[in-house]
């Protein structure tokens, strides 16, 4: 992704910061509006109502309305803000409040009987409830469904509906409720913590893109003045009147190449571009060129970011320089390899090469315009060389390997205490259904075994929070199948009615609700594996008939388990699109910061520069002669910008202002301290400082200033024509 396109993302990635928990709200109103049409659904197709209440038309339309507004909002949130989607399923969730409360008021007042079998799509208390978790998160999901667990019971009391069926429809649309409230939470949850990790993660790859910025302004500005502005001062103050055009035009090079420092290249080059310019430069150097692209693999890459195609140019040019300089008639090939996604480039003589352990560390042509560069823009760069061996400069580049990936967590969806508390509210409804076995059936014993069995499931279930393990779902699973299981013993068929009824049926509703847990715990094949065999003793319960109310049953645990499965799925999903995500947020944040890093820093070097020595090259480009002072002031700016590469800790500026004063009398000063192992104290280093100011005043002719490394007798060293003396031994 080249910098200009990851720019171009940065509006999107500003406005990404609830990107995820955007995404998760859509998801979740989305299901909701599924929810709400399957139950609106329902009514029309499964749900048997004998004896309903009359609400007038008007309030019916209003329980009608109320669905539809679910509906139209998981349809209308997929173009929606996070802030609208909570509104309209705030909307929706207190509508629905008011049904409830008003349902018995509204009979009442009509002249109706208030007595009869309550509206089905009025206990359906999923719909609120995670209307509510997304309009006003977890705390409003608990309070809506503590609100609804109250006054779905009273309105029930209140209406005398108060069968097997309706108890059994409380209880188990109450554990539905708290399932999906659980669910929905998390959701959010997860999505805030993913929003929250990629604020943290952009700000911390911005911090690091900076810095990086720093160091490749640093790396370029150094490989621009040692490749173009030392060797154009020196030269031009010694220059013959043969020499001024060629000079001349190094100049004007020169001064473009400062310009250009401002403007880092953010566009993507093609390699066959890049291999052009290599095969350019070759032939100006009298190099062979070369390539071997046998060794490309399949997915190669055909371009290269610009900066780095600029960095490897720089550093082959340099190595060609070398050769030309210290091997003249040997020689020299540039060989270009491409591997994967990778570069490299090879620059070969068969000169007489070099002993690495003689040279000082601080070489400028090897150490900034080589390895320092490629170091830069994330390449790597080794010279191979040894006396009579020739020298092999190696430069290669590969994509830096991608961010850390978001890995989705392979825990559960909740905390330990959230599972455990969510586990005690739904143990407690199948125990409280078996426990009202006893006044509905004259032999109890099957729907006690059921309840006892399905509370120890939900106990098992949410006993960890963490991925469930094989044990913990074969337990769960045999625990809920032999639950479902005793209605072969007549629960669902009780001694008290001639046919399968609704109420019969809880064991099996109840374990679809065990099944939606095991989705908690990160098991949705599972669940969905486990609900065949449930259905098929379900089936086998039922046999012969008739089916009106299994069909409500049945529906209802098909959406319970579907609903889980795919609100754990839906995670899933989203935990990959936020790493996505992420991955292109870090790209967008880390190339706009370093862009704006490197153009201030680059913007900073060239105005200082600029009054420095740029109105020297100006005059060195017009192709005159300088006068005296100016060819003073050219020795003194290269001395100057010498010492910022190798004088280390004595670089301070009273140093600095006595080698202007010494370059100025024509003395050329050379400062040098590339001992990182002689460690020196503040207080020494001070008196080494001033010692070296009174040698700069007194020297002549050349003058030579270095700390020596550690093992020797003296601290440091001061030749000059006129002297040489020792600091500190």
């Amino acid at each position: 992704m080249s910098r200009t396109a990851s720019l171009r993302a940065e509006g999107a990635e500003e406005s990404s910061a609830e990107r995820h928990e955007l995404l998760a709200a859509r998801v979740l109103t989305a299901g909701n509006g599924a929810l709400a049409a399957l139950a609106a659904l329902g009514v029309a197709t499964v749900v048997v109502q004998g004896d309903p209440a009359e609400h007038p038309p008007a309030f019916q339309a209003a329980i009608l309305t109320i669905i539809g507004i679910l509906i139209a909002v998981g349809l209308l949130a997929q173009w929606s803000g996070r802030r609208m989607i909570a509104v309209m399923n705030g909307v929706a969730a207190c509508g629905y409040l008011a049904l409830v409360a008003l349902a018995w008021p509204v009979l009442a007042l009509s002249g109706a009987s208030p007595s009869g079998q309550l509206s089905w799509l009025l206990t359906v208390t999923s719909l609120p409830v995670l209307a509510a978790v997304i309009a006003w998160g977890p705390a409003g999901g608990w309070i809506v469904l503590g609100a609804l667990g109250v006054f779905v019971p009273l309105l029930r009391i209140a209406m005398d509906d108060r069968s097997a069926n309706a108890v059994a429809n409380n209880v188990q649309s109450f554990a539905t409720a708290v399932l999906l409230c659980a669910l929905a939470s998390a959701t959010l949850a997860r999505a805030q913590r993913a929003d929250a990790a990629a604020a943290l993660a952009r700000d911390a790859a911005a911090r690091e893109a900076e810095s990086a910025a720093r160091r490749d302004v640093d790396a370029r500005a150094q490989a621009l003045v040692h490749d173009e502005v030392l060797a154009t001062l020196a030269f031009a103050a010694r220059a013959t009147a043969e020499m001024r055009p060629a000079l001349a035009a190094q100049a004007r090079q020169a001064r473009e190449s400062l310009n250009a420092l401002m403007t880092p290249s953010t566009e993507e080059v093609a390699v066959a571009t890049f291999r052009a310019g290599l095969q350019e430069l070759a032939r100006n150097h009298g190099a062979q060129f070369s390539e071997i692209p046998e060794l490309e693999m399949p997915g190669t890459a055909a371009v290269v970011p610009g900066d780095v195609a600029e960095a490897m140019s720089g550093a082959a040019q340099q190595a060609l320089v070398n050769v030309r300089t210290h091997a003249p008639g040997n020689a020299a090939s540039v060989t270009l390899t491409r591997i994967g996604h990778g570069i490299r480039v090879e620059v070969r003589d068969d000169g007489p090469g070099f002993d690495q352990d003689a040279v000082v560390p601080g070489r400028l042509g090897i150490a900034v315009s080589i390895i320092a560069r490629l170091r830069a823009v994330g390449g790597r760069a080794e010279v191979h060389t040894a006396p009579g061996e020739g020298v092999v400069v190696d430069t290669s580049w590969n994509p830096s390997s991608p961010a850390q990936r978001f890995a989705p967590p392979a825990d559960g969806l909740l905390r330990d205490r959230d599972m455990r508390l969510a586990g005690a509210l739904l143990a407690a409804g199948p125990l409280t259904l078996a426990l009202y076995s006893f006044f509905w059936l004259r032999q109890p014993l099957p729907a006690v075994a059921a309840g006892v069995a399905l509370a120890a499931a939900f106990v098992v279930v949410s006993w960890r929070a963490g991925r469930a393990g094989t044990a913990t779902v074969a337990i769960a699973g045999t625990l809920t199948l032999g639950a479902v299981g005793t209605m072969l013993g007549g629960v669902v068929v009780p001694d008290t009615a001639g046919a399968p009824t609704y109420a019969g049926m809880w064991p099996y509703v109840t374990a679809s609700v065990v099944l939606g847990m095991l989705c908690l715990r990160v098991r949705p094949a599972a669940a969905l594996m486990l609900m065949i065999p449930a259905t098929a003793l379900l089936a086998l319960a039922v046999v012969p008939g008739p089916f009106d109310e299994v069909r409500a049953a049945l529906m209802r645990a098909i959406v319970v388990v579907g609903a889980a499965a795919g609100l754990a799925v839906s995670l899933r999903v989203l935990d990959r699109h936020a790493e996505r995500d992420r991955a292109a947020a870090l790209r967008a944040t880390s190339e706009r910061a370093w862009l704006a890093e490197v153009t201030a820093r680059a913007e900073e070097k060239v105005a200082r520069w600029d009054e420095t020595f740029g109105p020297l090259l100006t005059r060195i480009g017009e192709g005159t002669e300088l006068t005296d002072e100016e060819i003073r002031r050219c020795l003194v700016h290269e001395g100057e910008l010498r010492d910022g590469y190798r004088a280390g800790r004595l670089g301070a500026p009273v140093v600095v202002a006595a080698a202007a004063r010494a370059r100025a009398r024509g003395v050329d000063v050379v400062l040098i301290d590339d001992v990182a192992d002689r460690e020196i104290d503040d207080e020494q280093l001070e008196l080494l400082r001033a010692w070296l100011v009174e040698e700069l005043d007194g020297a002549s002719g050349s003058f030579i200033g270095r700390v020596l490394p550690a093992g020797r007798d003296a601290l440091a060293t001061a030749s000059s024509d006129a002297a040489s003396t020792r600091f500190g031994g």
